[in-house]
C-alpha cells in the first residue's frame, strides 16, 4: 500500500471515473462499524483541492456516517476498479457534516460545482447533508475482476491502455459495461419531497445511530428535541466515561496508595 499526503491528479481522475464508492465509519465506543455504498461519484462527489473533498449525502434509512462524524470525525472513503487493472484508492478523512438547512449548505454545493435545485437543496431533492472531508490517500491492488470489465467499450483501445491503472478513460469505459445507473433512490427522494414526507421520514430514521449517538440535527429538531446540546452532552459524557474509566480508576487507586504512604511516613516521624 502506497501512502500519499494528498490526492495526486491521476488518482483524482481515477476516483471520479468510477461508478461507485464506499464510506466506512465507526463510533469511538460501540458495537457497530458502518460501511455504505454510494453511487454516481461524478454527480455527487467532488475533489475541491488535493486535500479537500466532499460528497452529497442523500436521505437513507439510517444516519450512521453522520452520527459517527459528529462524534469523532473519522471516515474512510474507498474507490475501486474491477477491470483488467486492479486498483483500490482509500481516502483517510476528517469529516464535517453540513446539513441541508444550514446557511453554508448552498455555498458547499457551489464549491462542489454541483447543480442546485429551486429549494437550494443540492443536486438531488432529498439530500440531507454534504459531508466535507479533509483527506490523505493510499492505493492498493487486492480487488477481484469482473468479467464484463475485461473488454473496453472502445474498439481502438489496446490491452496496454486498458491495463494501465492511470488510464481512467479506458477503466471507466469497461466499468460502465458492468455497472448501470439506478434511479430508484432519486425517484424515491423526489416522491417523498413532493409529498412533503421527507422531513417526517428523516425525523423517524435519521435522528440517531444504532449505538444511540446523536444523528442529523434537523431530524432531531423535527422529532421534538428542543435543546440539542443536552443530547450532545450526553454523548460526550458517554464517550468520556467509556473511554476514560480505566484511567480514572487507576488515578483513584494511585491516589489512595500515595495517601497511605504519606500517612505511614507521618506516623513513623511521630513515633521517632
Amino acid at each position: 500500500m502506497k501512502l500519499y499526503p494528498s490526492i495526486p491528479p491521476h488518482l483524482a481522475e481515477f476516483a471520479l471515473a468510477q461508478p461507485i464508492f464506499f464510506t466506512g465509519s465507526a463510533p469511538t465506543y460501540g458495537a457497530h462499524v458502518n460501511l455504505s455504498p454510494k453511487g454516481l461519484p461524478a454527480a455527487t462527489f467532488s475533489i475541491i483541492n488535493p486535500n479537500l473533498c466532499a460528497y452529497i449525502d442523500s436521505t437513507g434509512s439510517g444516519a450512521e456516517t453522520i452520527a459517527h462524524i459528529y462524534e469523532n470525525g473519522r471516515v474512510t472513503i474507498m474507490f475501486c476498479s474491477f477491470g483488467l487493472s486492479p486498483m483500490i484508492m482509500r481516502l483517510f478523512c476528517k469529516g464535517k457534516v453540513v446539513e441541508w438547512d444550514q446557511p453554508e449548505f448552498a455555498e458547499w454545493t457551489r464549491r462542489m460545482r454541483k447543480p442546485i435545485d429551486d429549494d437550494g437543496h443540492g443536486a438531488f431533492k432529498g439530500a440531507r447533508a454534504i459531508i466535507a472531508l479533509e483527506a490523505q490517500s493510499s492505493c492498493g491492488f487486492g480487488v477481484p475482476r469482473l468479467p464484463e470489465c475485461t473488454q473496453s467499450s472502445s474498439p481502438t483501445s489496446s490491452v496496454s491502455e486498458i491495463e494501465d491503472p492511470t488510464n481512467t478513460v479506458s477503466q471507466s469505459e469497461g466499468m460502465q459495461s458492468a455497472f448501470g445507473d439506478r434511479k430508484t433512490l432519486e425517484q424515491w427522494s423526489v416522491k417523498m419531497t413532493s409529498n412533503n414526507k421527507m422531513r417526517g421520514y428523516q425525523a423517524q430514521n435519521n435522528g440517531s445511530s444504532l449505538d444511540g449517538l446523536p444523528g442529523l440535527k434537523a431530524a432531531r429538531r423535527d422529532r421534538g428535541e428542543r435543546f440539542l446540546w443536552v443530547g450532545d452532552a450526553k454523548a460526550w459524557w458517554r464517550k468520556v466515561v467509556l473511554g476514560g474509566w480505566e484511567g480514572v480508576l487507576l488515578g483513584m487507586v494511585m491516589g489512595l496508595f500515595m495517601s497511605f504512604l504519606m500517612g505511614m511516613v507521618t506516623t513513623t516521624r511521630r513515633i521517632q
